[in-house]
C-alpha cells in the first residue's frame, strides 16, 4: 500500500512539474509577445489605431493676388466650400440623403445616383470623402453644418477658387490654373491631387511666388465621426505633428493698367484676331498687352465645361495662342530698321532723292512696289511716308542680308524677351546661313531685298516690335520689357521691386536716329504721301509706320483684301510713338490677316492714343477733348 502511494505521489509531482513548465513557457511566450507588441510593433500599431479615429485635413494656402499698377485686382482667390460624404461614417443613408435634399437641390435621380455611389465604396475607399457639391454658397454652408450636428457622414472642406475680375480681357498675360499632372506629384512635391497650380501666363511664370505653402491639421473623431477635443483626444495624438498653418503666397503688382487693357480690347472690337502692346519707351514698362480672340480664365481655372472646351478647340482664330508674343511677317514697319542700317553703314544720304518706280528688276526676278505706278524720286522722309518699296529694295541690295541681320539683332529681333510666357517666339532674323540651311536652293542675293521690307523669312512678335520702336523713340536704348512692378506680402511689405533693365543700345549716331524719327513723323503727318494719315490727330503729333505684310502671293488690286479665305489675307500692322517731341507711349497694333496697315491698323492706334490721353493720363499739350 505504501509503495502504491509513493508511486502515485511521484506521478502527481511529475505531472505538476510538467504543467508548471508548460504554464511557464506559455506565460513566457505571452510576455515576449507583449514585449514585442509594446516595444517593437507598438509605434506601428499605435499608428493603425490612431488612423481609426484620427483625421488629417489639408489646409490649402491662399494664393497671392495680382494687381494692376493702381492697385486694382486682376486675379484673386476667394474661399470656396465643398460638400462631402464619408461613406464609412454614414449610419443611415436614407436619413442623410433626405437631409441633403434640404441643403442643396437634389431631385429623385440625383439622390438615387448618390446613394449608389455611397454604397459602392468598399474597403479603405469608404474612408475617402465623396464630393457631393462644389462651391456651395454660405447659406448652404450654414444648412449643411446644422445637418452635420444631427446626422453623421457629411463634412465641409474649404479650398480657394481663383477669380479674374476682368474676365477675357488680358487673359493671356494673367493665365489660368489647373490640376497637377502625375509627374508633378509624389514625395517632395508641394502639390496634392486637388491642388491648383499655374498653367499659363504669369500664373505659371510666377507659380513659386504666388502659390504659398499648404498646411494641415490632425484631430480626433468619435465613432459617429464627430470631432472631439480635450481628454483622451489630446492624449491620443501625443507625439504627433498635429498642426501646421498654411502660408499665404505673395502678392504681385504689375505695370499693367486695367483701364488701358479695356481700351485695347475695345479698340480691337470688330477684328477676329490680333494683338496690341503699349509700353513706356523710357523704362520698358508694359502698360497694356492683349491677344485676340481671348478665353475666360475663370472657366479654365477648374470650371471648364466640355462645351466651352469644344468651342475653344473649334475656333479657327486660335484663342489659346498668345499673338502678342508669337512671330509674324512684320512688313513695312521693319523699314526703319533697314533705313537706320543704311545710314550707319554710309550707303544712304537721307536728303538725297532716289528713284523709286513701281518695280525693280534684280537678277531674273522683278520686285514690285505696292504702288504699281511708283513714287518717283524720293528722299528718306518721302520714302518712309509713302512706304516706297523700291527705295528700300535698293538699300537692301547695297547692305546685304548679313548686315541687315546684324542691325536687326541690335533691335532685339531674333531672341526671346524676358517676359518669357506662353511659348514666346524668338522670331527669325534671316542670314545667308539661315537660307543655306532652310531655303530650297540655298541663299540667293535677291533674298536681301525681301528682307529689307520685312518680308521673306523675317518674323517678329508684336512685343519685340514695341521694344524696337521704344529704342527709336528714346534715343537708342533697348530696354527689357517689364510687367512686374513689385512683389509684396499680404500686409503690403515690399519684398522686391523690378527696375528698368537696359539690355543693349542701337549703337547709332544721334543724328541718324533723329532722321529716322523725322521720317516716321512724316509717315503719319505728310499731307500728300503719308500712308499712316488715319492715325493723325489734330491736337498732337504721332510718329509711326504702317505695315501690310503679304502672307500669300495674290495679284494686287482693288479686291486684294477681299479674298474669301481669312488665312490668305494680309497682316495689318501699325507701330507708333507719341508725342513726337517727347515720347510717352509706344503703341503696336497687329491684326492677323486683318487687311491694310493704313486703313485698318492705323485708326486703331489713333483711338488708343486718344483714349489714353483723355481717360488715363494727358500726354499731349492740349485742352482738346474727343470729338469723334
Amino acid at each position: 500500500m505504501a509503495d502504491y502511494l509513493d508511486s502515485s505521489a511521484v506521478g502527481y509531482q511529475k505531472s505538476a512539474r510538467r504543467l508548471m513548465l508548460i504554464a511557464a513557457l506559455a506565460f513566457s511566450v505571452l510576455l515576449l509577445r507583449l514585449a514585442h507588441l509594446q516595444f517593437i510593433e507598438g509605434r506601428q500599431l499605435k499608428g493603425v489605431s490612431v488612423h481609426n479615429f484620427a483625421r488629417r485635413v489639408d489646409l490649402p494656402a491662399n494664393r497671392g493676388s495680382i494687381y494692376d499698377r493702381k492697385g486694382r485686382l486682376l486675379a484673386v482667390s476667394r474661399p470656396s466650400f465643398d460638400l462631402y460624404i464619408t461613406p464609412a461614417q454614414v449610419k443611415d443613408i436614407d436619413v442623410l440623403l433626405e437631409g441633403l435634399g434640404q441643403v442643396i437641390e437634389l431631385d429623385a435621380l440625383d439622390i438615387l445616383k448618390l446613394k449608389e455611389k455611397v454604397l459602392q465604396r468598399q474597403g479603405n475607399w469608404r474612408y475617402k470623402g465623396l464630393l457631393v457639391a462644389r462651391d456651395i454658397g454660405r447659406k448652404h454652408v450654414a444648412l449643411a453644418e446644422d445637418l452635420r450636428s444631427r446626422v453623421a457622414g457629411i463634412s465641409i472642406q474649404v479650398r480657394y477658387q481663383r477669380e479674374y475680375p476682368m474676365g477675357e480681357i488680358g487673359a493671356h498675360l494673367l493665365g489660368y490654373l489647373g490640376r497637377p499632372r502625375p509627374d508633378e506629384l509624389g514625395e517632395g512635391s508641394p502639390y496634392r491631387n486637388d491642388s491648383m497650380l499655374g498653367r499659363f501666363g504669369l500664373e505659371k511664370k510666377l507659380e513659386e511666388t504666388l502659390r504659398g505653402e499648404d498646411g494641415f491639421e490632425r484631430y480626433v473623431v468619435n465613432a459617429r465621426g464627430a470631432r472631439k477635443r480635450g481628454g483622451w483626444a489630446e492624449r491620443a495624438l501625443e507625439g504627433l505633428d498635429n498642426y501646421r498653418p498654411p502660408q499665404r503666397g505673395h502678392d504681385v503688382v504689375l505695370t499693367i493698367d486695367a483701364d488701358l487693357q479695356r481700351i485695347l480690347a475695345n479698340a480691337l472690337e470688330g477684328f477676329e484676331s490680333g494683338a496690341a502692346v503699349v509700353l513706356e519707351p523710357d523704362t520698358g514698362a508694359v502698360l497694356g498687352i492683349i491677344s485676340k480672340p481671348s478665353f475666360d480664365p475663370n472657366e479654365w481655372s477648374g470650371r471648364l465645361s466640355f462645351a466651352s472646351k469644344q468651342a475653344i478647340d473649334d475656333n479657327p482664330y486660335n484663342p489659346m495662342l498668345d499673338k502678342s508674343v508669337h512671330s509674324y511677317f512684320p512688313g513695312s514697319i521693319y523699314k526703319p530698321m533697314t533705313a537706320l542700317a543704311a545710314l550707319e553703314e554710309g550707303v544712304l544720304d537721307p536728303e538725297l532723292p532716289i528713284e523709286s518706280p513701281g518695280s525693280y528688276e534684280f537678277g531674273n526676278r522683278i520686285f514690285h512696289c505696292h504702288k504699281r505706278s511708283g513714287h518717283g524720286a524720293v528722299d528718306l522722309n518721302a520714302a518712309m511716308a509713302a512706304s516706297a518699296d523700291v527705295y528700300f529694295y535698293k538699300l537692301g541690295e547695297q547692305l546685304g542680308i548679313d548686315t541687315l541681320a546684324r542691325y536687326a539683332r541690335r533691335f532685339g529681333f531674333g531672341q526671346r524677351t524676358a517676359l518669357g510666357i506662353n511659348g514666346e517666339s524668338a522670331g527669325i532674323v534671316p542670314t545667308k546661313a539661315h537660307h543655306d540651311k532652310n531655303t530650297r536652293g540655298g541663299f540667293q542675293y535677291g533674298l536681301a531685298l525681301s528682307t529689307a521690307i520685312g518680308q521673306g523669312d523675317v518674323r517678329t512678335t508684336p512685343l519685340q516690335m514695341a521694344m524696337a520702336y521704344a529704342a527709336l523713340a528714346n534715343g537708342g536704348v533697348l530696354y527689357s520689357p517689364r510687367v512686374i512692378d513689385h512683389i509684396r506680402t499680404e500686409d503690403q511689405r515690399e519684398i522686391s521691386r523690378t527696375q528698368p533693365i537696359q539690355i543693349g543700345t542701337l549703337e547709332a549716331r544721334p543724328d541718324h536716329l533723329a532722321a529716322i524719327k523725322r521720317a516716321l513723323e512724316r509717315a503719319v503727318n505728310d499731307p500728300k504721301r503719308a500712308t499712316g494719315h488715319h492715325a493723325a490727330i489734330p491736337y498732337g503729333v504721332i510718329a509711326g509706320k504702317t505695315g501690310t505684310a503679304q502672307v500669300r502671293k495674290i495679284v494686287r488690286g482693288m479686291m486684294r483684301q477681299s479674298v474669301n479665305r481669312f488665312q490668305d489675307r494680309d497682316h495689318a500692322w501699325f507701330a507708333a510713338f507719341a508725342p513726337y517731341d517727347n515720347p510717352k507711349l509706344v503703341v503696336i497694333i497687329f491684326l492677323e490677316h486683318g487687311g491694310s496697315g493704313g486703313k485698318d491698323a492705323a485708326p486703331i492706334a489713333r483711338r488708343v492714343f486718344e483714349a489714353y490721353h483723355q481717360q488715363i493720363e494727358p500726354i499731349f499739350q492740349t485742352e482738346a477733348r474727343l470729338g469723334r
